[in-house]
């Protein structure tokens, strides 16, 4: 199946989210949580030792190192694994290199060179970096994970014209829905969503060699965080506009996850030449 320019656009909005943005404020470090050895994987695994849990859909570890600072401006695109988000140490509270272990991401694990140890002892305790707030594709759904999380829900669209000849403008409404822990929670996550889409413009990423993590939740080596060249050799960029913030009332009985929500809401704009809008 040939992936279209619009999931790359949707992908990339939750990329940009999850990986690039939340992580310059919304983590959290958790140190010496305890690692227990699960002989059915082979694979040592981090007790939950702080809420939310980074079993949740939409959460994990953090993969890349911070891009920025504590805003939502990005200095660079993260395109390489993370060196300092997860450290891992041996029975006598020594740091084990970081050669002899690959990390699995989505499942707080670790995975030895030696199966149950290493050469540099056997893996005991852990320090991570996890996120905080989940991001998650479309509405959460009737088994959603506990808040915070922003939910990313592409809407209704139309592509018009751009131009006298070839040419299209894509018109995508996109909301963010926030479902928060508290009404601080809900306003400090709502502003930072909203300045990170107001007034801005962020490039497409190219996915066609895949995701950042694999489907075992360690690290794809093929992932360079490129961005998505057009047949024309432009970067694919997408513009935000009506870009717009707001908090929801809702009756005490929906249930804790409604209580404390609101919405960000844009139209994000992508410009093509030629004839073929999806052409990649």
């Amino acid at each position: 199946m040939t992936v279209t320019l619009a999931r790359m656009e949707d992908m990339s909005i939750q990329h940009w989210l999850k990986h690039v943005l939340l992580p310059l404020k919304w983590v959290e470090k958790v140190v010496n949580a305890p690692l227990t050895f699960n002989p059915d994987k082979n694979r040592f695994e981090a007790q939950i030792v702080w809420l939310p849990n980074f079993l949740d859909e939409g959460r994990g570890w953090v993969i890349f190192e911070p891009q920025g600072v504590n805003s939502c401006v990005v200095n660079n695109i993260p395109a390489t694994e993370q060196t300092s988000r997860v450290t891992v140490y041996n029975q006598s509270g020594s740091e084990i290199d970081r050669s002899h272990y690959t990390i699995n991401y989505a499942d707080g694990a670790i995975i030895a060179s030696g199966g149950n140890t290493t050469p540099d002892g056997t893996p005991t305790t852990i320090d991570f970096t996890q996120h905080y707030v989940s991001v998650v594709d479309g509405w959460p759904g009737v088994d959603p994970p506990a808040a915070p999380l922003v939910a990313v829900e592409m809407g209704p669209y139309r592509k018009d014209p751009l131009q006298l000849g070839p040419g299209r403008i894509a018109k995508r409404n996109v909301s963010v829905h926030v479902f928060a822990t508290s009404s601080a929670e809900r306003d400090d996550l709502t502003e930072f969503l909203y300045d990170a889409f107001y007034n801005r413009h962020l490039p497409v990423f190219d996915f066609r060699k895949g995701e950042p993590l694999k489907y075992d939740g360690t690290y794809n080596s093929d992932w360079s965080g490129d961005l998505l060249k057009l047949n024309n050799n432009d970067d694919a960029l997408f513009y935000f506009r009506d870009v717009r913030a707001e908090p929801i009332s809702v009756r005490k009985e929906w249930g804790d996850l409604n209580m404390w929500r609101s919405k960000v809401s844009f139209i994000a704009e992508s410009y093509r030449q030629g004839l073929d809008f999806n052409a990649l």
